[in-house]
This record gives C-alpha cells, sequence and structure tokens, in this order.
C-alpha cells in the first residue's frame, strides 16, 4: 500500500537521545529486532572544534563518513564525504575534528563490536570516558 509505513521508524539525529561524553557527542542507532542475536548499529557523532577521541579499536567492521567537517584520522585530514572502512580490531586514531568542528556517521557490523577498546587506558579522555561508562552504565550503547 502507498500510504502504509509500518516496518517504518524514522527519527532525527537532533531528536534522539544523545549522550555527551569526553570523546564527543552521539547518538546511536540499532538495527533489527530485539530478538535478534546479532545486529548492526550506527552512530551520529559531533565533535566540537579540535575534539576528537584518542586511539583504539573496535571488534567488527566500522564505516566512518565525514558528513560535515574535517576529520584527523591519525596524521591524514579528511574532508566531508570521506569514508573509512575500518576492518575488526585495527588500530586507528587518535580523531581529531577541524577547527570548525566534525560530524560522521559511524556504522558498526554489530551493536557489540561498537564498544570502544582504547589502546592508552592513561589517556585522561580514555580515563574519563571508563568513568562516565561506570557512572551511566551507556558505554556500550546498552
Amino acid at each position: 500500500m502507498a500510504n502504509d509505513n509500518s516496518g517504518i521508524v524514522f527519527s532525527h539525529w537532533d531528536e534522539a537521545e544523545r549522550l555527551a561524553t569526553a570523546a564527543g557527542e552521539a547518538a546511536a542507532w540499532r538495527l533489527g529486532y530485539d530478538e535478534d542475536p546479532v545486529k548492526p548499529g550506527f552512530m551520529h557523532v559531533r565533535w566540537g572544534p579540535n575534539e576528537g577521541a584518542p586511539e583504539h579499536r573496535h571488534k567488527s567492521w566500522t564505516a566512518n563518513v565525514v558528513i560535515k567537517g574535517r576529520l584527523k584520522i591519525g596524521e591524514t585530514w579528511y574532508e566531508t564525504g570521506a569514508v573509512a572502512l575500518i576492518e575488526p580490531n585495527v588500530w586507528y586514531g587518535p580523531l581529531l575534528a577541524g577547527p570548525e568542528g566534525a560530524e560522521l556517521i559511524e556504522i558498526h557490523a554489530t551493536i557489540a563490536g561498537l564498544e570502544p577498546i582504547w589502546r592508552n587506558l592513561d589517556d585522561p579522555i580514555v580515563k574519563a570516558m571508563l568513568r562516565w561508562d561506570r557512572e551511566t552504565g551507556k558505554g556500550n550503547w546498552r
């Protein structure tokens, strides 16, 4: 039926629950039914000027799509429209937004793979992230 939207859920990243952390501010969506054992998911991430995240990896395939601003990954700057495809367990970063800030869509093959594994647990941002996770229980978007 032309006007039947059952099975379709619309939302907007500015109206979704957004979690502000030491490594950026983001909203997350999960694809699939609650009973699905493995589900992909994605996040809309915002960083202010010169904000970012320390070096880390994920347990699943990840795609980072720069949708606004410039984003430095490691030593290379990427412009709006750039797409990084990252294999599971590959260290990448640090990530740094440009002077105008940056936004990206971060896509994960599995929700379980969304949780970052930080390389340097002594990094002040990582310590703040781990503290935030202990206090909120939302570190892997449970």
